[in-house]
């Protein structure tokens, strides 16, 4: 492919891109007056696109519907990072998804709290459990089942986007004040955890 050729060929990508995330804007402001609202048609005034451009792009609204979970993650600046395999690359995660989070326009935060945003969020949460499992494993491998079980399932609770909403709702934080706390409550349970351990191989031994 020569020079030309090339540029072209970027070009053509690059409006495609644009062209998708108009109609994945679109959808998150049709969505925005309702589940009710959701058609094709819809999706397509909302974004400004034709509706033979947005069926190719997505030929149904279950493909249109299915790209919006990679795009809201996108958004949240999670389809970028890599996977955290201590409890301090967690909560560098943290923070970022919580700065993300705070950007992101009415629309999209609507949706996020929604029903439908639950339902997208479901069939990824086995993925976040084991990937917090993971992070959490230097602090972890000598707790009983109990108590992993339980560091794992309040850290969950303290990451995710309620407890984001809660931070705003409650106390009225920014998303960078509620980061500061929530890495504190992730690093204290750890640290909590770490005596634990301690202390129940110091009761074995004895």
């Amino acid at each position: 492919m020569n020079a030309r050729n090339r540029y072209v060929s970027d070009l053509r990508r690059q409006r495609m891109e644009r062209t998708r995330e108009r109609i994945l804007d679109g959808l998150v402001d049709t969505l925005a007056r309702g589940v009710a609202e959701l058609s094709m048609p819809a999706v397509a005034r909302a974004a400004g696109v034709s509706v033979p451009t947005l069926y190719r792009h997505f030929p149904t609204k279950g493909a249109l519907v299915d790209a919006l979970g990679p795009y809201i993650a996108g958004k949240l600046g999670l389809n970028s990072a890599s996977l955290p395999h201590s409890p301090e690359d967690l909560v560098a995660m943290v923070r970022d998804f919580y700065v993300h989070a705070s950007g992101l326009d009415a629309g999209l935060q609507a949706l996020a709290a929604s029903e439908l945003g639950r339902s997208l969020r479901r069939p990824a949460l086995p993925d976040r459990f084991q990937m917090i499992e993971n992070a959490l494993a230097p602090v972890t491998h000598r707790l009983s089942e109990t108590d992993r079980i339980h560091l794992r399932d309040a850290v969950v609770l303290l990451t995710s986007s309620a407890m984001m909403r809660a931070c705003k709702d409650y106390l009225d934080l920014s998303g960078e004040q509620a980061a500061d706390r929530v890495i504190w409550a992730v690093l204290t349970l750890c640290g909590a955890a770490g005596t634990i351990a301690t202390a129940g191989t110091n009761e074995n031994e004895a």
